[in-house]
């Protein structure tokens, strides 16, 4: 497995992300190198990508398993390739939404009762100031994802787009951003001393309503479309065990076995509720 040196440099930090959001990264080149910081964030990064590679998505960012050595101490980490060309800037809905008013969206998003009102508000809003026609499917699709894969760090600083530094121009970002799914933070709200049954008791859905189904439906009932996969729920139970028996091979948590058991279970759970997508 590649061991990345990044030697003393000091990670880059995100504006406006949550805590969940501030995973250990950096630019390498014309790479991204994230490092674990809460738990096993770029586990599920690598167990999502290559199960969104077997869907019907064309674009998304792809992760590959390394080990980064940073301030003499080992870390499982990800890698992917950059995807913003030069000229290219990545911007998150809540920012564009404060320079176009001076107002939080996330705040005025909770000023809406009903879910269906607040994706349509948001859907409205980008599609008119990007011109970007699509975006209700797109965003459809990423709370499916979303709730699939228990992603529940979906705040408003984490939809974004490319915007170009000098064109009035937008295009859409491929998916990506699904380190806190799968129950990785053991260091804080999901500890593997708690079952699975206890971490689904204790998970939110961001940003419309803390229902992932909830949100996921009311996306999908206004902006239909949806994903699905080209393979079986077997087929990508046997992938997993690909990526579980490298996992455990070389990371460098003593509790890597207990995290593959739990994502194990989590996986074999989802695939059964959300059979439609197969």
């Amino acid at each position: 497995m590649q061991v990345v040196h990044i030697e003393n440099e000091i990670p880059i930090q995100t504006w406006g992300h949550s805590s969940k959001g501030n995973q250990l990264k950096w630019k390498v080149g014309n790479n991204w190198i994230k490092a674990d910081g809460f738990g096993y964030e770029s586990l599920a990064e690598i167990v999502v990508s290559k199960m969104i590679e077997q869907t019907d998505i064309e674009e998304y960012v792809h992760y590959v398993p390394i080990k980064v050595l940073w301030q003499n101490r080992e870390y499982d980490g990800c890698m992917s390739e950059n995807f913003r060309e030069e000229g290219w800037e990545l911007v998150t809905v809540e920012r564009l939404y404060r320079l176009m008013t001076g107002l939080s969206l996330a705040a005025q998003l909770a000023k809406f009762g009903e879910v269906e009102d607040r994706i349509a508000y948001l859907v409205d809003f980008v599609r008119n100031l990007t011109g970007l026609a699509g975006f209700g499917q797109y965003l459809a699709t990423m709370l499916e994802l979303d709730a699939l894969f228990l992603n529940e760090d979906r705040h408003t600083n984490n939809i974004a787009f490319l915007c170009h530094s000098k064109k009035a121009e937008y295009r859409y970002c491929p998916y990506f951003d699904f380190g806190a799914g799968l129950y990785s933070d053991i260091l804080g709200d999901y500890p593997l001393e708690k079952s699975v049954g206890e971490c689904e008791s204790l998970i939110s859905a961001k940003p419309f309503s803390a229902d992932f189904d909830l949100q996921a439906e009311e996306a999908r009932k206004l902006y239909p479309g949806g994903f699905h996969f080209s393979c079986s729920k077997n087929d990508l139970l046997k992938l997993w065990e690909g990526i579980k028996k490298e996992y455990e091979s070389h990371s460098v948590r003593k509790e890597a076995h207990l995290i593959t058991e739990r994502v194990d279970e989590v996986l074999h759970r989802q695939f059964r509720k959300y059979a439609y997508l197969f």
